[in-house]
């Protein structure tokens, strides 16, 4: 038989369809949606269980040792402490005269600082920050298994690879070869990074070994914060300590987005996370690492120019919407062979746009030493192509760091610097700046930045980024007479952790 379907039949047999969707949803007790719900979390929580279980077999906790300064006294002949009213005996031989001095032992290095650190490779290779090692006299490293190596008892065991102090970056090797199959973790690709995405840190903070932290990822691509020579950070929220430093910051793959670095701290005493926290991106980690392990050091590119960012003013004066001012040329280096001359305004190195300093300076860095770099550039509205060819960059190159990322160091501090044939001085002094609050005054000479001597500007910005605690030791020859001078930086400034 046939059936004729009608307008009002079709309408009649969706409302019954409706409502009978609607009924069935009414049915849906409060119960079984909680129940729903509680899945969607365990699944959640599944997933953050999974990622730290998988990672931290590859995360491994590293001692730094150091033997402590000797004491003036410790110095002396034996038969003197007593004269000096010290009450130590002196050393003894095990079975001889008591009153022959004994062999001076060897001072043992003690713990000085905790840190953490990644398992990049199979056979050994771990990244972790230059900060977490510096001044060591032996390391140790701990892994999750508890074996433990230590190039105190064993130099060839544990040795350091290569560091790279302009990234803050070092690469260990346990093992010396005999160890296979170690736990790893991969790289991600911190460009495909996005703001929001989870982040997941392990580390040992204050002595907490294998502490697992959540948050987010606040923001990617910082940089000009002053830390280092060559900046890519992603901030986030999970929380970051002490200790946390040179572990790894993941994704919710358990991948690697970042190797923690340092945190911005509350001032004074509050030393612990506020939230603010800094690792440098992953792609960046990789690129050194792999420069590391291959050559013991980092081959960067380097061509020999200034940079300044474009104001509206400064696009209006050369006429152009984007790209970077080239505000110096060093006299026979790469870019002054290729005809990079002053007021060039550099729009792309190869096929990548450039807009700020720090992009041209990072679209440099993924060359290598020798190859041919091709830059688009405006010269007086009428564009030109050059080819530079990358010479090897030593640490006495400045050039090609971003005039602003120079400047900021001092500009923390509220001073300028003047140079001159007898060594830097002190110029302007901000009203109410740290640097002012200190008793800096123009005209006092800087013979010291944090223990570090200083004859040129580039010396005392250099021994800034050495600042711990937030305060800055300055030694100063005032008219004849010198004296060191602390100046406390603004509350909630950087600290490396």
């Amino acid at each position: 038989m046939k059936q004729v379907w009608t307008h009002g039949t079709r309408v009649r047999v969706l409302v019954a369809v409706v409502t009978a969707a609607g009924l069935a949803s009414a049915l849906v007790s409060p119960a079984a949606a909680a129940d729903e719900d509680l899945q969607v979390a365990e699944r959640l929580e599944a997933a953050f269980t999974k990622v730290a279980e998988r990672a931290k077999p590859a995360v491994v906790v590293i001692t730094n040792k150091q033997v402590a300064p000797r004491q003036p006294f410790q110095q002396m002949p034996p038969e003197l402490w007593r004269y000096f009213g010290f009450p130590f005996e002196p050393p003894r031989q095990p079975d001889g005269d008591p009153r022959e001095p004994g062999p001076r032992s060897k001072p043992r290095p003690e713990t000085a600082g905790k840190g953490s650190g990644v398992i990049i490779r199979e056979d050994g290779y771990i990244v972790t920050n230059y900060h977490v090692i510096e001044g060591n006299d032996a390391l140790e490293v701990k892994l999750d298994d508890g074996r433990v190596f230590d190039s105190e008892r064993d130099p060839k065991g544990l040795t350091v690879v290569g560091v790279d102090k302009e990234t803050d970056l070092a690469v260990l090797r346990i093992g010396g070869g005999s160890v296979t199959g170690l736990p790893t973790l991969p790289f991600a690709d911190s460009d495909a990074l996005r703001v929001g995405a989870w982040a997941i840190a392990i580390g040992a903070p204050f002595n907490l070994d294998y502490s697992v932290t959540v948050g987010h990822v606040s923001q990617k691509g910082r940089y000009d914060v002053g830390m280092t020579t060559f900046e890519n950070y992603i901030q986030t929220d999970a929380s970051i300590n002490p200790g946390n430093s040179g572990g790894p910051l993941l994704n919710i793959r358990g991948e690697v987005i970042g190797i923690n670095e340092f945190i911005v701290t509350g001032g004074g005493m509050n030393r612990g996370s506020i939230g603010l926290g800094f690792a440098i991106a992953s792609n960046l980690v990789r690129q050194v690492a792999e420069d590391l392990i291959q050559h013991g050091e980092v081959m960067r590119p380097f061509l020999g120019i200034s940079m300044q960012l474009l104001d509206d003013t400064l696009k209006q004066q050369f006429g152009v919407e984007a790209g970077v001012l080239v505000s110096e040329v060093l006299p026979g280096d790469p870019a002054e062979k290729a005809g990079v001359k002053p007021g060039d305004v550099v729009t792309h190195v190869g096929e990548k746009e450039v807009r700020t300093p720090h992009d041209l300076l990072f679209a440099v860095l993924s060359y290598d030493p020798g190859d041919k770099i091709r830059l688009q550039i405006m010269r007086k509205g009428k564009p030109v192509s050059v080819e530079v060819v990358a010479r090897r960059r030593s640490g006495d190159d400045t050039a090609g760091t971003p005039i602003r990322g120079r400047q900021d160091m001092l500009d923390k501090l509220g001073i300028t610097v003047e140079e001159t044939d007898e060594g830097v001085f002190v110029g302007a002094v901000v009203g109410s700046s740290p640097a002012d609050r200190a008793d800096l005054r123009r005209g006092d000479r800087i013979l010291e930045v944090n223990q570090t001597e200083t004859q040129r500007t580039e010396d005392v910005i250099g021994a800034l980024k050495k600042t711990r605690n937030n305060v800055a030791v300055f030694y100063i020859d005032r008219r004849g007479s010198k004296r060191y001078v602390g100046v406390e930086l603004e509350p909630g400034k950087e600290e490396k952790e």
